[in-house]
């Protein structure tokens, strides 16, 4: 007989992506199992090799059946993973129990202008594959309508160019359309859509009223048209109740209410010397706004033609989620979103923020996600509310990990039984796989089976059970269903 050996195989190095944070899932048939899982988790974490992490995650995310008790915890290594699961093992985290029954509405808030900044989603460009797809794809689509590549305006030698309104609008639409993808991809998506001045133009993406190039396309030009305005104008944030500003206008020819934020905070623009007097003379407390134009007011109104002609050519469809406007503050209609007039209104006339929140309230929303590089919106949102409050969350924000701040929003949402998180999406294109985890911990308890009917009345409290028949003759041990 003849062996023949060979060398076996080589196996392909995984290209696995480096991440920023982790997180982890925790379910089990009862909560005392919960508490149990999280800390065999915790002693496991010990022993795991930082390069191992993500499979330890992708395991616990993917390995294992949802149940009906459960959390999610973040983490950007080993021990802060294991610091949030002994906090579950020794009851200072709660546990969810999920009812089953649907979810109340998902909100997703559009951030306007002012929340772009140097470097704005670089971090989830690198760790996040879905969004770095996404982001990729509106830098193809901006080819040829941009002097600079995106990726180089966004966290590039171009990123100063984010101070200008034409640079700024399209990066940050760019940043949003990046941020659904990848929530889309983890199977959080809207019911409801609201967005800020050019948050609308997100927002109507979203909704499925505009396709992605013409979004990118009208971004562009909107920025475009309001640069090109005249640009000795100022903003500023006044603290009152709105109608006490309303009034306080009339007698400030020239300034303008530019948004209303909230029942109490107005914003106001016009000409710098006009703003400037009704900040010295109105009596109202105010902050002068960092800008470069006085958006809408009358110093905008070269704008809303050419830019009412440039959505006349887009094709428009009608909403596919209730779709919020902060133009009319009412709800957009199969009809209003065709109606180039009133996109183009949304630059010149004032921003009807509180009145849009006040019908997102109505509908009894569960969770509202602020999608944006920076939080303007949810403190806004959060004094226009009416009824049971929402669970209030945000992406991305400056000076922060990106991947730990979505990642953080991601564990609350899917750990307070708001909505379910798909888990595969999480490690989609990461290169992580199935590595060991602690066993299941199965809760026992001994049941003891209950007397014949005929002999009920006769058996006393300290009497051994007799049921007259051997198979139900002895206690039998249950042990809670799980993995």
């Amino acid at each position: 007989a003849h062996v023949i050996l060979e060398e076996a195989p080589a196996v392909a190095a995984r290209e696995v992506v480096g991440q920023e944070s982790y997180l982890v899932r925790v379910d089990a048939a009862d909560e005392i199992s919960v508490r149990a899982l999280a800390d065999a988790y915790a002693d496991r974490l010990a022993e795991v090799d930082d390069d191992r992490l993500g499979d330890f995650a992708y395991t616990a995310n993917t390995g294992r059946a949802e149940h009906r008790f459960g959390t999610v915890v973040s983490g950007g290594d080993a021990g802060e993973l294991a610091v949030a699961l002994r906090d579950i093992a020794s009851g200072a985290s709660p546990v969810a129990r999920r009812s089953g029954r649907k979810s109340a509405p998902v909100v997703f808030m559009f951030t306007g202008q002012g929340s772009q900044y140097a470097g704005m989603a670089q971090g989830l460009y690198k760790t996040e594959p879905v969004f770095r797809a996404a982001l990729d794809e509106c830098a193809s689509l901006l080819a040829g309508h941009l002097d600079v590549p995106l990726t180089d305006l966004l966290f590039g030698t171009s990123a100063h160019l984010l101070d200008s309104t034409r640079c700024a609008q399209v990066g940050i639409v760019s940043v949003q359309v990046g941020l659904v993808r990848w929530l889309e991809s983890l199977g959080v998506r809207p019911d409801v859509v609201v967005g800020h001045s050019l948050g609308e133009l997100s927002a109507g993406w979203a909704a499925g009223v505009v396709g992605l190039e013409d979004l990118l396309r009208l971004a562009v030009i909107r920025g475009q048209l309001m640069e090109s305005q005249p640009g000795a104008g100022a903003m500023a944030a006044v603290h009152g109740d709105a109608a006490a500003v309303v009034e306080a206008l009339k007698a400030f020819p020239g300034v303008e209410v530019a948004a209303f934020n909230s029942p109490r905070v107005v914003t106001v623009s016009g000409p710098v010397d006009a703003v400037a007097r009704f900040r010295a003379e109105s009596g109202l407390r105010s902050q002068s706004l960092v800008v470069s134009h006085a958006f809408h007011s009358a110093l905008m109104e070269g704008a809303v033609a050419p830019f009412a002609g440039a959505v006349s050519g887009v094709e428009w469809s009608a909403p596919r989620v209730a779709f919020a406007s902060t133009v009319s503050g009412g709800w957009h209609t199969p009809e209003s979103v065709k109606d180039a007039h009133v996109w183009a209104r949304g630059i010149r006339e004032p921003v009807r923020f509180s009145e849009a929140v006040g019908l997102v309230a109505g509908v009894g929303a569960g969770v509202v996600w602020e999608i944006g590089a920076q939080p303007q919106l949810t403190s806004l949102a959060r004094a226009s509310w009416s009824g049971d409050e929402p669970l209030w969350l945000s992406t991305l924000r400056r000076d922060r990990v990106d991947q730990a701040e979505v990642y953080a929003a991601v564990a609350s949402y899917a750990a307070s039984g708001s909505g379910s998180v798909d888990w595969a999406g999480v490690h989609a294109g990461k290169g992580h796989r199935t590595t060991t985890l602690p066993t299941y911990p199965f809760h026992r308890q001994d049941l003891v089976a209950p007397p014949a009917r005929g002999e009920r009345a006769t058996r006393t409290a300290s009497a051994a059970p007799a049921v007259g028949h051997p198979l139900f003759d002895r206690h039998y041990e249950h042990r809670s269903e799980g993995q």
